[in-house]
């Protein structure tokens, strides 16, 4: 058994080697994660816990272009990092990880098996998080009823106790939940494979990955802004620029022999609410909450203008909002933001509310 786990192993580090060679990100992310046997995996590899778990049995039926193919379908997986960030709470795993799959294969062609979005008859160009949704959503493909109805007994065996579908479509979703069963929140994780990503943009290290992916990659860089700074600064900035001198009111440091300053924070800010199926209802909840806050800090109106793919209908806001209707739910797009912002002049500055999974405008 050692010595099957060691040819297996071996194997997977012999075809990494060879095939990454000219692939520095992909073979530098492979080395950030341990290489680990698990028996019993029902599907070829699975990611996560910084661990590439694979099964033996499966690796042998699987040719080495197969391997090498779904192999890198894992370390493309990792560097959009779904198994350490963007993970929904109580997540459902099935769910998870066939959005994942489907995310993957929209914008990286493979011959591997996995599913795609016509296979569910979604949209394509949708982000990882409005695939998930869409899954949760539609009632059709029985993905909810299936994670509820799992059982796992004493030595770790899962199963799925649900009637009325076919045995080729319970394996389907179990391999599913095995795929995301290690995910979870890790930011260092996320961090360290940003390093091998921060790598490639100063070497020009892409290697053969399409462009669309790569964009999708380097927007998945996570930045932390504090708002409240922001906004500090942005209202500084406008203040600066209507600064009036005035002989009636004195000089702070000269008093009267020299002219003070008067100034009228008339700014008029556009706020642009992304309302597209990837937000979660609590994440709408938070964006809401922050423009209420907005007011605390000498703003005196505030547009409010939900899009998702089109735009909704803007709502003047001279004072916190107790409730917000929204509608859309579709998928993202912010070009119809920017080019309402550029046809508005009147507008001091723009701020978007938004997961930030859609293309450049």
């Amino acid at each position: 058994m050692a010595e099957e786990k060691e040819s297996a192993e071996r194997r997977i580090q012999k075809i990494a080697e060879k095939r990454f060679l000219s692939e520095p990100l992909l073979f530098g992310v492979f080395c950030t994660h341990k290489i680990t046997a698990f028996r019993k995996l029902t599907i070829p590899f699975r990611v996560g816990k910084m661990r590439l778990e694979y099964s033996p049995e499966k690796l042998e039926k699987l040719s080495d272009e197969m391997v090498e193919e779904m192999l890198k379908i894992e370390i493309i997986r990792i560097l959009l990092k779904h198994p350490y960030q963007r993970i929904p709470v109580c997540p459902n795993k099935i769910a998870l990880s066939i959005a994942s799959d489907i995310t993957i294969s929209d914008n990286y062609q493979t011959f591997a098996p996995i599913a795609t979005p016509e296979d569910f008859g979604f949209l394509k160009n949708l982000c990882f998080e409005e695939y998930y949704a869409r899954l949760l959503n539609d009632k059709s493909n029985n993905i909810a009823d299936a994670f509820s109805s799992i059982e796992i007994d004493n030595e770790g065996n899962v199963s799925i106790g649900l009637d009325g579908i076919s045995e080729e479509d319970l394996a389907k979703m179990l391999n599913a939940y095995q795929a995301s069963d290690l995910w979870e929140e890790d930011d260092e994780a996320a961090e360290i494979i940003n390093t091998e990503i921060e790598k490639a943009q100063l070497n020009n290290g892409w290697g053969t990955l399409p462009g669309d992916l790569v964009q999708i990659i380097e927007a998945n860089m996570q930045v932390k802004m504090d708002y409240r700074r922001m906004l500090n600064m942005f209202r500084a900035n406008v203040i600066s620029s209507q600064r009036r001198l005035s002989r009636t009111r004195p000089n702070r440091r000269y008093e009267f022999d020299y002219m003070g300053s008067q100034y009228q924070f008339t700014t008029r800010l556009l706020i642009a609410v992304d309302v597209s199926g990837s937000i979660t209802d609590v994440a709408l909840g938070q964006f809401f909450s922050i423009i209420n806050r907005f007011f605390k800090y000498g703003v005196e109106k505030i547009d409010a203008l939900p899009f998702d793919t089109e735009l909704g209908e803007t709502v003047s806001l001279s004072k916190a909002q107790k409730e917000f209707n929204v509608k859309g739910r579709g998928g993202t797009d912010f070009q119809p933001i920017v080019n309402y912002m550029a046809e508005h002049p009147e507008y001091d500055g723009l701020i978007i509310f938004t997961d930030g999974y859609a293309s450049k405008p």
